[in-house]
């Protein structure tokens, strides 16, 4: 039978992992987070480039459908429990899949109960969803509303963008009913729907997509390169290098110009605030310590999961919320590799120019079966085109200013 047991109740304790296989955590570590909770491990639509299901990791298939209670019980344990070791004031908690929605608004509202009854009032959890909006309902946006939940939604464009990768199950559009639940929630959760996530796609045109997802009417967006590495490269139209950065220039270029400008871009932000001297704030091109960590719908603590993307099962730490806190983690070769600043770079990254601002590009776009993740982004090219350009840009704009 599985436990419902409410938030604090005191007979409800995970096991404690034995003295002599705890990890001993260094003393210069930094403390997770950001919690990447995976509530539904299954998806309504069928994206041909999600890195969930087409990426040669089936692990999700052996997952359960949706992360139980106890797992929920146990997790939020040990969220309290690093959060106090570590005098953490503030953690970010994101619903993921999958498709979150799945699991409903009467669990979802469970699962926010437990995190906030051991939190009790030592820490603040700030709560995110990330959706495909098709199956938003009256009562999800009441959750949304009532605990003040961060919704972004994916969603790639127009119809035309949408629909060349994110069809459902049946090969059909899914941009009719994504459209909807954007328009729904922007009615009902307002300011709470916090932004856009798009994959670029390089066939497409960069201004049209942009104007596109601008029309959506929220305040930020987000595009992503694809997932692509060196032994599965990107495809590059005439072989040009240069393909990807030309695409994300053209939108930058429009963006500084003021158009869309409302519209906050973290991937430019990112740059600009580099170029300033200021500190990174993108996951993704940051040599500051990663404090993010997933766990699956088995209770499963895993890496950032888009490594799920190489095939590598990199991802997989084999440790559990049951058995295993979350501090001890922080020495793990996997997560501990995210937190070495220059010295997780390749070689070839040390010496390069943009070495803080780009900081090896993603992650997972690193891989190759040769040389693990010790490589350039396979986008290499791509983004140091990109960041000379736009410095250059920049610095013509301030001497016309």
């Amino acid at each position: 039978m599985v436990s419902c047991a409410r938030p604090g109740r005191s007979e409800f304790r995970p096991k404690r992992v034995p003295a002599c296989l705890a990890i001993e955590v260094p003393t210069k570590v930094t403390a997770i987070n950001e919690f990447i909770v995976k509530v539904a491990s299954r998806c309504n639509l069928d994206c041909d480039y999600c890195y969930e299901y087409h990426s040669g990791d089936d692990s999700w298939k052996t997952m359960p459908k949706f992360l139980s209670m106890d797992s929920a019980n146990y997790l939020a344990f040990r969220i309290a429990e690093h959060c106090r070791e570590h005098g953490l004031k503030t953690v970010f908690v994101t619903f993921h899949g999958g498709e979150p929605t799945l699991a409903g608004a009467d669990r979802l509202e469970r699962f926010i109960e437990i995190f906030l009854g051991e939190a009790r009032s030592d820490f603040l959890i700030i709560f995110a969803i990330q959706t495909n909006a098709t199956l938003i309902t009256d009562e999800l946006c009441e959750l949304i509303r009532h605990r003040n939940i961060q919704v972004s939604v994916s969603v790639d464009g127009n119809q035309k963008h949408n629909d060349l990768h994110r069809l459902d199950h049946r090969g059909k559009s899914s941009h009719v009913r994504t459209a909807a639940g954007i328009a729904k929630l922007k009615e009902t959760v307002g300011e709470q729907l916090s932004g856009l996530l798009a994959v670029m796609d390089i066939k497409t045109d960069p201004l049209e997509v942009f104007d596109a997802l601008a029309q959506y009417g929220t305040t930020s967006v987000e595009f992503l390169l694809p997932h692509h590495n060196w032994d599965k490269p990107p495809p590059r139209p005439g072989d040009d290098e240069h393909a990807y950065g030309k695409w994300y220039f053209e939108i930058f270029k429009a963006w500084i110009g003021g158009r869309n400008s409302h519209l906050d871009i973290r991937f430019f932000t990112h740059i600009l605030s580099q170029l300033v001297g200021n500190g990174g704030i993108y996951e993704a091109m940051t040599l500051a310590p990663i404090t993010l960590l997933t766990v699956n719908t088995a209770g499963g603590y895993e890496a950032v999961d888009c490594i799920k993307s190489t095939g590598s099962g990199a991802h997989h730490l084999g440790l559990h919320v049951k058995e295993t806190s979350v501090s001890s983690l922080l020495t793990h070769p996997a997560i501990e590799v995210r937190q070495k600043g220059e010295g997780q770079l390749a070689p070839k990254c040390q010496t390069c120019r943009f070495k803080t601002s780009c900081a090896g590009g993603y992650y997972p776009h690193r891989y190759s079966v040769a040389n693990s993740f010790n490589n350039p982004s396979v986008y290499c090219s791509d983004l140091y085109w990109l960041l000379s350009e736009i410095t250059t840009h920049v610095k013509a704009l301030n001497r016309h200013a």
